[in-house]
C-alpha cells in the first residue's frame, strides 16, 4: 500500500528541502544541507517523538541542536529544545554544519527565533540526494507529513538547480507534484522563512492576448474585445480587475479620464489563462488606441500589466479583411495568427473560406459551405494544414458566399513568414 502524502493530524508539515547543496558534493558534502518544518497549528508542538527519513537507512530521530558554537553567528536562533511554537519555522541541519571549512562556510542567512533541530547521526538521511522523498512521522500521534510524493512513481522530487532548494507553495494543500516549486529566492531558499513561491503571483497582458473582433471596423460597427490574462506564477488568483482605457490623445500615458471601464477578474489557476470580454459601442471613425490594465496589488512583476492595441473605423472596408497582412507563425506570441473577418449582405446563407497559395493551388480549407447565422463574423488561420507547416509565401485568402440564389466573392492576400 503507498505511503499516505498528507499532514494526518495538520500540524506540521515539510515546507523546504536543500538536497543540492551550492558548490560540489566532494567540497561541501552534505553539511549545508537541510529540511524546513512548519507548525500549521495554533498550538507548541513538542518534536521529541518525531523521526525522519530518506527511504535509503533507518529513520533518524529528531534531536535538539546543542553545538553553541552556532550562536556565534546565529546568536538568536533557538536551540536546546525541540519544541515548535505556533505558526513558526525549524529547521532540520546536520550537525556538521558548524564544521569550518573554507568553501561556503555556513552560507545561510537564518532568522532569529527560528528552532535549529538535528538528527541522531551526522547527517540527514544516508545524506539528502535531489531524488530522495523524505517523510517526517510520530511514534506517538498518528502524525505524517512527507515530500517528494513518497510510493508514487512520477520522476518527482529531481535536481531544482545548484544551491536550489524545493520549496511549498500553498501550506494548506497536499505534497502533490504540483504544490512543490524551486526556490524563486536570489540565495536559493528560504531556511526558516516564508517561502518565496508562496506569494509567487504574476498576472501578465500583452499584445497577442489581445483580439478585437473585428480588427478593422466600420462606422456603426460594434467592437468586441477578449482580453486573454495569463497566469504566469504559482497560486491561482481571482483578487484583481482590469481597466479599460481610451487613450484618446494616442500618447501611451494613461489619464483617469480615459477610463471606459472597470471588469470584475474571475479566478486564473497558475500556468493558466482566462478571458474577459468588453464591447465597444458605435466607436467613431478615424484611430483608436484601447489600453487594458490589470489591478492586482499581490502581483510580483507589476510591469507586464499594462499594454495598448489600436484599431481603426472607416467606411472604406469591404466584405473580407485580414489581420495582420504579414503573420509569423512561429509560437512567440507575436503575430501568430490570421484573422480573418467577413461582412455579409445578410446571415443564413453558405459560407466558404479557401487558402490559396501563388500558383492557383488550395492548400488550407478554412469552411465550406457552412450556414452563418450572423452576418459579420471572424475565423483564425494559423499557418497551417492537416496538421502540418504551410511554408513561407504569399497566400490568397478566397471567400465565397451563397444566398437568395446569389454569389458573391471576395479575396484578400497575406504573407506568411516563418
Amino acid at each position: 500500500m503507498g505511503l499516505l502524502l498528507f499532514c494526518l493530524c495538520a500540524r506540521v508539515l515539510i515546507t523546504e528541502v536543500m538536497s543540492n547543496v551550492r558548490g560540489s558534493e566532494n567540497t561541501c558534502g552534505s553539511r549545508n544541507e537541510y529540511v524546513e518544518i512548519y507548525n500549521l497549528s495554533s498550538d507548541t508542538v513538542d518534536l521529541t517523538d518525531y523521526h525522519i527519513s530518506d527511504f535509503d537507512s533507518n529513520p533518524d530521530e529528531i534531536y535538539p541542536w546543542e553545538n553553541d558554537t552556532l550562536l556565534i553567528k546565529y546568536p538568536k536562533v533557538r536551540t536546546h529544545s525541540t519544541r515548535i511554537y505556533p505558526n513558526s519555522y525549524a529547521l532540520v541541519m546536520d550537525r556538521d554544519y558548524v564544521r569550518w571549512d573554507s568553501i561556503n562556510y555556513q552560507p545561510y542567512d537564518l532568522p532569529d527565533s527560528v528552532l535549529i533541530l538535528t538528527t541522531d547521526d551526522h547527517t540527514i538521511g544516508d545524506g539528502l540526494a535531489t531524488n530522495d522523498p523524505l517523510i517526517l512521522f510520530s511514534t506517538a500521534d498518528p502524525c505524517t507529513t512527507s515530500f517528494g510524493t513518497p510510493g508514487i512513481d512520477d520522476g518527482f522530487p529531481g535536481d531544482p538547480g545548484d544551491g536550489i532548494s524545493w520549496e511549498q507553495i500553498d501550506l494548506e494543500r497536499t505534497d502533490t507534484i504540483d504544490n512543490w516549486y524551486p526556490s524563486l529566492d536570489t540565495s536559493g531558499g528560504t531556511p526558516g522563512r516564508k517561502n518565496s513561491t508562496t506569494d509567487a503571483y504574476d498576472l501578465a497582458l500583452d499584445s497577442a492576448s489581445i483580439f478585437f473582433h473585428p480588427a478593422r471596423l466600420k462606422p456603426g460597427e460594434d467592437l468586441k474585445a477578449e482580453v486573454r490574462i495569463k497566469n504566469l506564477g504559482l497560486r491561482p488568483t481571482a483578487d484583481w480587475t482590469l481597466g479599460v482605457f481610451e487613450d484618446l490623445n494616442l500618447d501611451r500615458i494613461l489619464d483617469p479620464t480615459e477610463l471606459r471601464t472597470t471588469l470584475t477578474g474571475v479566478n486564473v489557476a497558475a500556468q493558466d489563462s482566462a478571458s474577459l470580454f468588453y464591447d465597444y459601442l458605435h466607436p467613431a471613425a478615424g484611430d483608436h488606441r484601447l489600453a487594458f490594465k490589470i489591478d492586482f496589488s499581490a502581483d510580483k512583476k507589476p510591469y507586464n500589466n499594462l499594454v495598448f492595441k489600436d484599431f481603426t473605423v472607416s467606411d472604406r472596408i469591404g466584405i473580407l479583411t485580414v489581420s495582420p497582412e504579414i503573420f509569423t507563425p512561429n509560437a512567440d506570441n507575436v503575430k501568430d495568427i490570421l484573422q480573418i473577418d467577413y461582412r455579409l449582405p445578410e446571415p443564413g446563407g453558405e459560407l466558404t473560406i479557401a487558402v490559396y497559395d501563388c500558383r492557383g493551388k488550395k492548400v488550407h480549407k478554412v469552411c465550406s459551405g457552412q450556414t452563418v447565422s450572423s452576418s459579420l463574423g471572424t475565423v483564425m488561420w494559423n499557418g497551417t494544414s492537416m496538421g502540418k507547416n504551410i511554408p513561407t509565401g504569399m497566400y490568397v485568402i478566397y471567400l465565397e458566399y451563397q444566398y437568395r440564389n446569389r454569389l458573391i466573392r471576395a479575396k484578400k492576400t497575406a504573407v506568411l513568414a516563418r
